[in-house]
């Protein structure tokens, strides 16, 4: 049995096909280079729309982080699970891909692990009930944020960029 000349044609769409698929794959997850700001931090350049929606987010960490310090202050460790699985990997599904596609990798990865840090939080509140080790976890969650910040900058892109 000898194959056709459409054979080799299929074979030829299949690979273009699998190249666009990885290209695709590589900008989703590797996310857009960054620049050097003026203050020597890695600058992460956004249309405006993205860098408010990532702010927003940061201010709901910052809420959901003084949430947990009050209620741990009072033990109540049921508030302390609520406020962080608020905060938690679920809440990543409301990123839209293209602001996803924006992002550094390493950003990405810094911001997951703060996800995955108040889902573990959460979890560790209601098996365990003990306010010291949710404090620490507090304190490792916040380590993150200045990590963060020291390291990254967000600018508005230019029009036409």
């Amino acid at each position: 049995m000898t194959m056709g000349r459409g054979c080799g044609v299929c074979w030829v769409l299949l690979a273009l096909l699998c190249a666009l698929v990885v290209g695709i794959g590589y900008r989703l997850i590797g996310g857009a280079p960054t620049g050097t700001a003026s203050d020597g931090r890695a600058e992460i350049t956004l249309p405006a729309a993205d860098r408010d929606l990532v702010l927003a987010e940061m201010r709901a960490f910052l809420g959901a982080v003084q949430g947990i310090a009050e209620a741990l202050t009072r033990e109540d460790l049921t508030a302390v699970a609520t406020q962080a699985r608020a905060m938690g990997l679920a809440a990543m599904g409301q990123v839209p891909p293209s602001l996803m596609q924006a992002l550094p990798l390493e950003f990405k990865t810094l911001g997951r692990g703060v996800h995955a840090a108040f889902d573990q939080l959460a979890l560790d509140a209601e098996e365990m009930g003990d306010a010291a080790h949710g404090l620490r976890q507090l304190s490792a969650i916040l380590s993150q944020c200045v990590a963060c910040h020291a390291t990254y900058r967000l600018s508005v892109a230019k029009e036409g960029r």
